[in-house]
């Protein structure tokens, strides 16, 4: 039985990795011309971010800046990123007093200024073309307002095994649970100065109800490739540990209805 479930992952990460390698060929030699604003929130991660910060960095597509905003850090995160910003202009350090991950992500798109808005954890990686593929899928698909791709998840419990996250939209499920991680969802700047930031009244499944309000009225593209990795350690603090998940999983589900 699992290697029939292996046999069918590895037969579709293959196919994802063709569509990649195609849509490289295809987009490598565009001109760059939208500008893209990555917002990555960081809490107490000076031990990890230069991974996320490097795979910014190594992006194919370039016209980006790097929005760090740091919710009120008390390590060395500080002294970490200011080197980084130091040999690169595109990096933006912004840091304010401990008030959670949706207030971290409003203060850096209140200070965006790309025409696409992208999100990167602090503990999360981007693959080499991530940005040129998503930002070229925008602008090959003007109708499109948000867009999605596959997501490789790394699990620290659980030795040598790696998942592949990735599921076709569709409404009703999303409704009924979040399947569209943050570090793989772009929108276009409209739709923040449309419909507002993230719910800084909650600090847990934030993305959900952001995804949610603005995939209501246009359904997201998608793209069949996997571009980013999600790592899972449990010894690591997220800011958006403290509120409990159940109580705001059920305030999300009342508040949206079928019909959202």
């Amino acid at each position: 039985m699992n290697s029939e479930l292996d046999r069918i992952i590895n037969s579709a990460s293959f196919q994802m990795k063709l569509n990649e390698l195609r849509l490289v060929q295809k987009y490598r030699d565009r001109k760059q011309d939208s500008k893209v604003s990555i917002i990555m929130p960081t809490w107490n991660r000076s031990f990890v971010i230069s991974r996320a910060i490097d795979s910014v960095l190594k992006q194919s597509y370039t016209n980006f800046e790097l929005i760090i905003s740091d919710d009120g850090s008390t390590d060395n995160t500080e002294k970490v990123v200011y080197r980084y910003s130091l040999s690169d202009h595109r990096i933006k350090y912004l840091i304010s007093e401990h008030a959670g991950v949706s207030r971290a992500r409003n203060i850096g798109l209140e200070r965006s200024t790309g025409q696409l808005i992208a999100y990167l954890d602090s503990d999360n990686v981007w693959s080499e073309h991530y940005l040129l593929l998503m930002v070229n899928t925008f602008v090959d698909s003007p109708e499109a307002n948000t867009l999605y791709c596959a997501l490789r998840r790394v699990i620290d419990t659980v030795p040598s095994k790696e998942f592949i996250s990735f599921r076709h939209y569709d409404r009703k499920y999303l409704l009924s649970r979040n399947y569209i991680d943050m570090n793989i969802f772009m929108h276009r700047r409209n739709l923040f100065e449309k419909l507002g930031g993230f719910n800084e009244g909650i600090n847990v499944l934030e993305d959900w109800d952001l995804i949610i309000r603005y995939s209501k009225n246009n359904a997201p593209y998608i793209l069949e490739c996997i571009l980013a990795t999600y790592y899972f350690e449990k010894n690591l603090e997220h800011l958006s540990s403290s509120e409990k998940l159940p109580e705001t999983f059920h305030r999300i589900k009342q508040r949206f209805s079928e019909g959202s």
